[in-house]
């Protein structure tokens, strides 16, 4: 991977848009490099779209060896503790940054605010991520103090942002709308709530999310989930501790027209199992249609 990076820059020495990656997500690979980084730079890159394995690599990328890069859309496998590298230099250039982690981090505060303050005119922000919480989801409040009022150039924020937190004994545990109207004045575009508890594993969760929704994946659905339509969305993903009744699906397969994999994760039977079939034998059952679907997995 190396040799081909290096290659790349050597031979297109005026390249200004770069995309280095296969969009479908049947695709995983990714951009991954060995210590020590490799030293390939340009000063012509305005524009790249990547896929890679680690925060390492989007620190490295992010150093000054693309010193004109204004827009950086970046897919990350995780986010965990990075090596001892350059982090600290601001990054003024930057004025559009998309980043989309794939697993779970416990680095939101650590990691992901700190890189998002080196980018003092930045303009556009998309975030996309699931994190651990210790006491507050992140709701309103959070993206306001942390984000909204520190980015004084920011014109356009859209976000898909999960934030899980474990239930010991807590009492008053906010619901949808204690989160919902915690962004009551950021009326620039529509924003949806989802909570769930999930008292077996002892935790809870929150997605917010702008709508429309721009993502290609759409995570942990479970019965709160509130519908629209997501014609982005690939890749969805249900989860829930209650049973996925028929309409569920039904709602799912008209949420999501263009879904090509659903992955399916309940061990838990319909309770109107037996109502289904007499309807169906009845011929009064609506059938969920999923008409893109290739690829269906079922935990």
């Amino acid at each position: 991977m190396n040799n081909i990076c290096n290659h790349v820059f050597t031979v297109f020495i005026n390249l200004t848009h770069l995309t280095f990656y296969d969009a479908a997500h049947q695709n995983n690979a990714r951009l991954s490099f060995d210590v020590p980084f490799p030293t390939f730079s340009s000063s012509s890159l305005l524009v790249l779209k990547i896929k890679v394995q680690t925060f390492d690599v989007c620190l490295y990328i992010l150093d000054g060896r693309f010193e004109q890069l204004h827009t950086l859309d970046i897919e990350l496998a995780n986010i965990l503790s990075p090596s001892e590298i350059e982090n600290q230099r601001k990054i003024p250039n930057l004025k559009y940054f998309v980043l989309c982690c794939m697993s779970r981090t416990w680095y939101y505060d650590e990691l992901i605010l700190p890189l998002i303050y080196r980018m003092s005119n930045l303009e556009e922000l998309g975030l996309s991520f699931t994190t651990t919480v210790k006491e507050t989801f992140i709701d309103g409040n959070n993206l306001k103090q942390n984000i909204l009022n520190q980015m004084s150039q920011l014109k356009h924020f859209t976000f898909d942002i999960r934030s899980v937190m474990f239930i010991k004994n807590q009492m008053n545990l906010p619901s949808k709308e204690d989160i919902q109207e915690t962004f009551i004045d950021l009326q620039y575009t529509k924003i949806i709530s989802c909570v769930d508890y999930f008292r077996e594993y002892k935790r809870g969760l929150c997605h917010i999310y702008s709508y429309p929704f721009l993502m290609r994946r759409f995570k942990n659905v479970t019965n709160n989930f509130a519908g629209g339509l997501y014609p982005y969305v690939r890749v969805v993903t249900l989860y829930d501790e209650h049973p996925f009744e028929h309409e569920f699906f039904i709602r799912i397969s008209q949420s999501f027209p263009c879904m090509e994999k659903l992955i399916i994760n309940n061990r838990y039977g319909q309770n109107q199992k037996e109502s289904y079939k007499l309807m169906n034998d009845k011929s009064n059952l609506s059938i969920a249609k999923y008409y893109n679907l290739i690829d269906l997995h079922i935990d």
